[in-house]
């Protein structure tokens, strides 16, 4: 199922606000245009703000240990497999997953015996390598 098909049964988006410096917005994903001075552009756009494409993640479903929503592009602890591991959040078939730093193996989030958002690969882009 590809993203459109997502966006029609109401699954819930968050991008980064790219005019209003308003940080992380939440809602429904729309592509559409934009007028410019010099034609119709791309523009992407959750919950009526327009973000920055690269930043849109969807809703997993699933909570943190402290309660808070995961997104696509989170980056987490995970407690896993007798060890501590910081890990991006990938969302492959419609399950969580994370992936491992530096690792490049995928494992679904039912392995994680814990797990705690910790920030994201947007922001915090050298946490991750």
């Amino acid at each position: 199922m590809d993203m459109k098909e997502l966006v029609k049964k109401g699954y819930k988006f968050r991008g980064w606000d790219a005019v209003g410096n308003k940080g992380w917005v939440y809602g429904d994903l729309v592509h559409n245009k934009k007028v410019t001075k010099t034609g119709l552009e791309d523009r992407v756009m959750v919950g009526g703000y327009e973000v920055v494409p690269e930043s849109v993640g969807i809703f997993t479903g699933l909570k943190d240990c402290n309660g808070h929503d995961i997104y696509e592009g989170d980056i987490c602890s995970i407690s896993c497999f007798s060890r501590l591991i910081y890990a991006k959040i990938v969302y492959i078939y419609f399950k969580a997953a994370f992936y491992f730093n530096g690792e490049g193996c995928q494992f679904p989030i039912d392995y994680a015996s814990t797990f705690k958002k910790i920030g994201t690969v947007y922001e915090n882009p050298d946490m991750i390598k």
